[in-house]
């Protein structure tokens, strides 16, 4: 058995070391803040789910010449509000060159395309200006070929679209281009305005 006043003491310890214990509950810092700051950026893009090449089923002849429809799927997230539309336009870096073979060349001005669901529903040549897209420009001046611009809303901001595009390249008048191969790389480019 403890005393009375072993017990006296341990009592007033206890009492001693509850008032400081108990004052501390409810203590709180100042608040301080921090300022979050996150951006989502607004994105375009082209696929070609068939491959990124296409030949002639047969062989250059003179008159047209088409290839097999390319399929082109474009993807868009954008900001309606500073978008206005999403184009898709097609060129040849050197449209005086667009096809090349060891001695000779097809031009732009003879490689024509379509999008029965955009905007050249019968052939047209690549020969038009390049696109201005905010402050640059997409494309090459007498080889470009705008494919489709879609008008953009709050409705379609984030979506998508697939086309079939058609190349046809017509070589009526150029019986004097020499017998080989040609080939060239057109670039497809999707880009907001």
């Amino acid at each position: 058995m403890r005393s009375p006043l072993a017990m006296f003491v341990v009592l007033t310890a206890l009492q001693a070391f509850a008032a400081p214990l108990g004052a501390q509950i409810g203590l709180a810092s100042a608040p301080h803040s921090v300022q979050l700051t996150a951006t989502k950026r607004a994105s375009v893009g082209v696929a070609l789910p068939g491959g990124s090449a296409a030949s002639l089923p047969g062989s250059l002849v003179e008159g047209p010449n088409d290839f097999a429809p390319l399929p082109v799927v474009t993807t868009w997230n954008v900001d309606p509000a500073r978008t206005a539309a999403v184009t898709l336009a097609a060129f040849f870096d050197a449209p005086e060159r667009a096809l090349a073979g060891t001695d000779g060349a097809i031009p732009a001005s003879r490689v024509f395309g379509r999008v029965p669901t955009g905007g050249p529903k019968s052939f047209a040549p690549f020969t038009g200006p390049a696109v201005v897209s905010g402050s640059g420009m997409v494309g090459v001046a007498g080889g470009t070929l705008v494919l489709f611009a879609q008008p953009i809303s709050s409705a379609n901001a984030v979506g998508g679209r697939r086309d079939e595009l058609q190349v046809r390249i017509d070589l009526s008048g150029m019986a004097d281009l020499p017998p080989g191969s040609y080939s060239g790389t057109l670039n497809l480019v999707a880009t907001t305005q």
